[in-house]
Formats: structure tokens, sequence, C-alpha cells
């Protein structure tokens, strides 16, 4: 069963990445009073929070040491109600048109990334979402 973590005004994240550094560093950056930042190193462990938790974003990292997160992303897609959540691929790798175009994330920023960038696109997208909010599991 999957629960939210927050009320009408809180946020949450989950940032998938096998680097901890990296989802710390993330981590540190989004976390506020209205923002919960949960972590995955793994795509297992991505569908495990994502099976117990609703999510209002992802950050996917692509290269994760059990799945591609591309593999990741097209398991959303085609799930409902999973689809729903935004996602924005955050990775080493170029991006790759024909997958952006056949999974479309919502946004793709190529590491090395500079932090105000990230914030500011997942301000955009999280609040885009917040003026049709619907919940993603059906709950209020």
């Amino acid at each position: 069963m999957r629960t939210a973590l927050r009320s009408t005004k809180q946020r949450s994240i989950l940032v998938v990445d096998d680097d901890r550094a990296i989802g710390g560093l993330i981590k540190r950056n989004l976390e506020d009073k209205n923002t919960t930042v949960l972590e995955a190193a793994t795509g297992l462990e991505c569908i495990r929070i994502l099976r117990e938790v609703t999510v209002d974003l992802i950050l996917l990292d692509l290269n994760l040491p059990d799945f591609s997160g591309w593999g990741i992303l097209s398991l959303l897609r085609l799930t409902e109600p999973l689809r729903q959540i935004p996602v924005i691929v955050v990775s080493v790798e170029p991006p790759d048109t024909a997958l952006i175009e056949t999974l479309k994330p919502d946004d793709y920023i190529q590491k090395p990334f500079d932090m105000r960038d990230l914030l500011m696109r997942v301000r955009k997208i999280i609040n885009s979402r917040s003026a049709n909010r619907r919940p993603v599991n059906g709950a209020t």
C-alpha cells in the first residue's frame, strides 16, 4: 500500500543515484520544511520505495548497478499510476534523442550540472504540477 508523505503543502522527491555523494548533495539542496527527499542507490530500491510511498518527482540517474535508468523510466511510463510522476533524468551520459522521444522524461540534465540550474528545473516541474495537482495514487 502506498502512503503519502505530505500534507497539502509537503512535497516528496525521490533521488535515484548510486553515487551517494551526489545523492546526498542533491538531498541537502532540495530538502526543506516543505520537501522530503528520499534516496535510492539501485533500481530495485527505487521500485521498492515507489511501492510504499507517493512521490511528486523522481531525479533518475541512468547508470545504476542493477538496472539501466532507461529501463526504470520505461517501467514507470508503462505502469499506472506511476506514469504520472514527473522524471528528470540526471546523467553523465549525453542525451539519447531516440530514447528521450520514446520515454519522454520531463527534463534531462547532464552531469556535471549546476546546482542552481537543477533546483530551478525541479521548482518549475513541481510548481507546474501543483497547478493541476492530482495525487498519483488517488489519495487526497
